[in-house]
């Protein structure tokens, strides 16, 4: 258990469940003083309490929110050299990245796990556009459609912002989605593709719970590439019970590949998403750092 946890609650998380819960979270870490609870009020916060946190004494960092809380902690736990763990209570709406590492949904043995003994490594990625601008990601980034359908998703709320509200988005964006020409490199070896999307997973889910990676492990020091090709939109839409299933990788149109640098480049208006966040637009360059960050996990079963 850590000594001295900074608990960072993002109070419109999950559509208000993460604000709701911290009473009941108060109460399970009980009278520690050492321990502190953090409320953010805007975007960015979450980032410069995780900065701040090993300065300020805490050993681990939990996050209460979704993958865009835990993308800010992650960047300011990298801030620094000394890096507290990472924990997380996902009470967001995709909450990728805990699916990715194991974490149960419900919020109790979530906490449990959150202030347990347990870690395991977690790889971390540094992506940079075309802009210039550098950011860590933990979950997935990608290029295309899933970056457009990002974008538009940035001002929902409420079931908008959840599993429902993604899909429709999705269906919507696809009437006037064009597919891409880009040009794809992975560890050196490039080569050019017409393109729907293209994702690069650290983790096995991403867009609330698409397998969109079902071999990935955020633990195995490589990143993995999947590249949906110049596919039609009804087939894009046929597709979208296999992405939750994993089985769309089995589609003669799809192709995945692992590597620890990925580069794309191609029309300079393809936008690019993070952890499901826009993140400007190409040219992209992801590069990983393996064991970057230590994650709270479930305690292992006996055998």
């Amino acid at each position: 258990m850590p000594h001295a946890p900074l608990v960072i609650v993002n109070p419109t998380a999950g559509g208000g469940r993460a604000l709701r819960a911290v009473p009941w979270l108060r109460e399970r870490l009980g009278p520690r003083p050492e321990a502190r609870f953090e409320i953010t009020r805007r975007a960015g916060d979450a980032e410069s309490l995780a900065a701040g946190a090993a300065e300020s004494g805490h050993d681990r960092v939990i996050v209460v929110g979704g993958d865009g809380t835990v993308q800010e902690v992650v960047n300011g736990l990298l801030a620094g050299d000394r890096r507290p763990e990472l924990g997380i209570v996902p009470l967001g709406s995709g909450n990728d990245l805990a699916r990715s590492v194991g974490l149960p949904a419900d919020p109790a043995p979530a906490w449990h796990a959150a202030i347990g003994s347990n870690t395991q490594p977690l790889d971390v990625a540094r992506a940079r556009n075309g802009e210039g601008a550098e950011r860590w990601f933990a979950s997935a980034g990608g290029i295309g459609f899933d970056a457009q359908v990002a974008a538009a998703m940035t001002d929902r709320r409420g079931w908008q912002a959840g599993r429902a509200g993604y899909l429709l988005t999705t269906l919507s964006e696809l009437r006037r989605y064009s597919n891409r020409t880009i040009s794809l490199t992975v560890d050196g070896a490039s080569s050019a593709h017409d393109v729907l999307l293209v994702a690069i997973a650290n983790g096995a889910y991403y867009g609330g719970g698409m397998r969109i990676a079902p071999e990935a492990r955020p633990d195995d020091g490589m990143l993995d590439v999947c590249v949906v090709a110049d596919i039609s939109r009804l087939t894009a839409i046929r597709q979208l019970p296999n992405l939750y299933r994993g089985t769309h990788v089995h589609h003669p149109q799809v192709s995945m590949r692992t590597g620890r640098r990925v580069e794309v480049d191609g029309e300079p208006s393809t936008r690019i998403h993070l952890d499901g966040e826009p993140f400007g637009t190409l040219p992209l360059k992801v590069s990983l750092a393996p064991a970057a960050l230590q994650v709270a996990v479930p305690a292992a079963r006996p055998a």
